[in-house]
């Protein structure tokens, strides 16, 4: 029995380098709602604390005490150094077939969602955002969880570039397609 089985790698293409890609940072007034959001968080986990010592007093000595004490605000302190830190690592790129966003400092993150792969787009604006005139763009794909994309701290008119350029991308795709707009 003589088989010709064949199997050839397939990656030897030639597959678009994305390192040199120049990473736009989101706007550094969005740090003011990533600090504001965590001062939040602080003020309520420190509540929650005092209230359960007030009404729950647990029989702990003082080395106890001081040491639950110690670990909340190292906890604290940790969540603000993250955020700090992590902040310089949100950038976003858009291309003229994809978007690309990457955050993370410890685990860096890049997702690259094909326009062709988009089902639906948000842009979102919260009170606070409002505010500093800052919008959310969300992306999101049909595919495995992992490829829906949310861009936080864009300028209003840059958020609603990023949408209308995804769209008018995306309807004449599907224009040169036969499909409908």
């Amino acid at each position: 029995m003589n088989q010709n089985f064949q199997n050839p790698q397939i990656f030897d293409l030639e597959i678009p380098d994305f390192e040199d890609l120049k990473l736009t940072s989101v706007s550094k007034e969005y740090l003011k709602i990533v600090v504001f959001n965590l001062i939040l968080f602080s003020i309520f986990l420190v509540g929650v604390v005092s209230v359960a010592f007030y009404f729950f007093y647990f029989n702990l000595s003082s080395l106890q005490f001081w040491s639950i004490i110690i670990g909340i605000f190292l906890m604290i302190f940790i969540l603000f150094l993250n955020a700090l830190i992590g902040f310089k690592f949100r950038k976003y790129a858009v291309r003229e077939k994809d978007l690309v966003y990457q955050h993370g400092w410890l685990k860096r993150i890049i997702i690259i969602v094909p326009f062709n792969r988009i089902q639906h787009i948000k842009v979102e604006q919260g009170w606070f955002s409002k505010l500093l005139n800052l919008k959310s763009v969300s992306v999101f794909t049909a595919g495995v969880s992992g490829g829906d994309i949310t861009i936080n701290g864009l300028p209003e008119d840059l958020a609603e570039g990023i949408n209308h350029h995804i769209r008018g991308t995306i309807a004449k795709e599907n224009q040169e397609d036969g499909g409908e707009a």
